[in-house]
């Protein structure tokens, strides 16, 4: 047993020696072919060391390149939405300059071109930029201004009513006998008889001579001398008469003249007056005025439809916790009564104040934000004018969205006509009835084309913004349908402020605030009466000579002289003799 496993023993030494000498064998085999081949692993790993370095840089220039691409395709997308939004300013730019240039050269008038085109037998057959037809006015061709071509003349009027003065023109003595002979002439029957007008302004230094007289008795019942009464005179111890103020007053706020212009008017006929002396007699007059303005300012207050705007008016004062002289002078115009009122302020205040708590009724405005503020009582009428003036500007300023915008001036063209119609046979129920019918088809067909444009995602902004503007005051703007007695404009109140206006660019406004009040007053006083047919000049005359027939103070019978409460003869004796525009 022992001696095998000493056999066993050897044989696994021998096979282990045998292994570690072929090992050793193979591992210097390996090392002799790695000395051979040591220059050419290293160079090829330093090969591959370098490519690895030159890919890890490229990754980085590209993905570099990459990021600056990004970065400059962004600005690329940025400038092209800058360069769209700048071209768009510039359009919004040049439309505004456009319109600019029409407001301070252009035509004033509100016709359109296409009845300028219907007088002069043009627009037949106009297109659209698309090659549609445009929609045909609904409105007959305006006639022209003035006495229409063919038409057999009136003749000159002979002005009967005019005071008359007769002047005799006679033959010079020496021209009143043949000149061969010499004989004289004999008077031949009747005269060759001609009419001039003429007009003479003059001022009159008239001196009241009051007689005085001596008691001859003894009763002691009257005083040593017995004058007769001073005649009653608008401002006591004043040097101008009625006729005087009354002159004044309509040369300022009717006529609009400046009171220098005034004071070189009256120089010219012979009198200098100093500014102060007019100013202080108008300060007095005020006080005169103010009764008459209150009374009319409560019936226009009482009214249930009224017509209001606003516009600047320049007071030259100072006013506790009021930046600069901008004013606003309000007016509000009914059925019989035009007021106005001067405010610091623009805000809803004033219509708020003005119609006082529980007011109801229809306002007929443009959009201003402060008449959507007075109430759910009040009812706003948007003026139709104001919504044509959007389309009016699109025209003017985007000459490629003219076509757009003069078909919507043809539609709202169609709804005056079609609603003017209607009110043509307002007493006729069958007849009303077809042209209400009509006239409400076409507001809804205004509607539906309205909303049709508005979901178009191309629509110009500009066109965006006057049907987005006309959807969202729609309700307002057809208040008019269901009430045909309320206009579809609000014409009246800027027709009443044109007066005012122009007396703002000729004397600026007003240099103190009770000069604003005046001005505010004799407005409202004057424009009323000319709504009533009154003459002005016949009124205030008679209305100043009460005040003086009552010491300088307004008339007791204040009642009688409001032009609603005129008696007809009165208001016949004061009547103005044609409309004043």
């Amino acid at each position: 047993m022992l001696v095998e496993d000493a056999e066993a023993r050897s044989s696994s030494c021998g096979i282990v020696a045998q292994r570690s000498s072929a090992h050793g064998v193979a591992t210097r085999s390996r090392r002799a072919e790695y000395a051979q081949h040591s220059p050419l692993v290293v160079e090829l790993r330093q090969q591959a060391h370098y490519w690895q370095a030159q890919h890890a840089r490229a990754v980085q220039r590209e993905a570099a390149a990459r990021a600056e691409v990004q970065r400059l395709q962004q600005i690329v997308r940025d400038q092209r939405i800058q360069i769209a939004e700048l071209t768009q300013q510039l359009e919004a730019l040049k439309a505004k300059v456009a319109w600019l240039k029409q407001q301070v050269f252009g035509r004033k008038s509100e016709q359109t071109q296409g009845d300028v085109d219907q007088v002069n037998g043009a627009g037949a057959g106009a297109e659209t930029a698309d090659g549609s037809a445009a929609p045909q006015s609904l409105s007959p061709p305006p006639r022209r201004r003035g006495k229409q071509p063919g038409t057999k003349g009136y003749g000159r009027k002979h002005r009967t009513e005019l005071p008359t003065e007769e002047v005799v023109h006679d033959l010079p003595e020496a021209q009143q006998s043949g000149p061969r002979c010499g004989k004289p002439f004999t008077m031949f029957p009747g005269t060759e008889d001609s009419e001039v007008i003429d007009w003479e302004v003059h001022l009159v230094r008239r001196i009241h001579r009051r007689t005085r007289y001596r008691p001859t008795c003894n009763c002691q019942a009257l005083p040593g001398i017995v004058t007769a009464p001073a005649p009653p005179k608008l401002i006591p111890k004043g040097m101008f008469s009625v006729g005087f103020w009354v002159r004044i007053l309509l040369e300022k706020f009717l006529f609009q003249r400046p009171l220098y212009r005034v004071r070189q008017a009256l120089a010219l006929e012979g009198l200098s007056i100093s500014q102060g002396t007019l100013t202080g007699g108008l300060e007095r007059i005020a006080e005169l005025l103010q009764p008459l303005y209150v009374h009319i300012l409560e019936r226009n207050r009482s009214a249930h439809h009224w017509h209001m705007d606003e516009t600047r008016w320049m007071v030259f004062a100072e006013l506790e916790g009021k930046v600069g002289h901008r004013w606003w002078l309000w007016v509000s115009v009914t059925q019989d009564t035009c007021v106005y009122i001067l405010d610091p302020s623009r805000s809803a205040e004033v219509p708020k104040n003005h119609l006082g708590e529980g007011a109801e009724g229809i306002i007929n405005a443009d959009r201003y934000s402060v008449y959507k503020a007075l109430g759910a009582k009040i009812l706003v009428a948007f003026c139709w004018s104001h919504v044509r003036r959007d389309f009016d500007r699109v025209a003017k300023g985007y000459a490629r969205q003219r076509p757009w915008a003069e078909a919507w001036i043809t539609r709202i063209n169609d709804l005056f006509e079609l609603n003017r119609q209607r009110i043509k046979v307002l007493s006729d129920s069958a007849a009303f009835q077809l042209k209400d019918r009509a006239l409400r088809d076409a507001v809804q067909a205004m509607a539906e084309v309205r909303d049709r444009e508005l979901d178009d995602a191309t629509l110009h902004c500009a066109a965006r913004k006057a049907l987005e503007s006309l959807r969202n005051h729609w309700a307002g703007c057809i208040l008019f349908v269901d009430h045909p007695e309320i206009p579809m404009d609000n014409n009246e109140s800027e027709r009443r402020l044109r007066n005012p206006v122009l007396g703002r660019k000729n004397y600026y406004g007003s240099g103190a605030i009770w000069s604003g009040m005046l001005a505010t007053m004799a407005f409202t006083i004057i424009q009323t009466l000319l709504m009533n047919e009154v003459n002005p000049r016949n009124f205030l005359r008679a209305y100043f000579e009460a005040c003086a027939l009552n010491g300088g103070h307004s008339p007791e019978n204040l009642q009688e002289f409001l032009p609603w409460n005129l008696a007809p003869e009165q208001k016949d004796a004061w009547a103005y003799p044609e409309p004043f525009q």
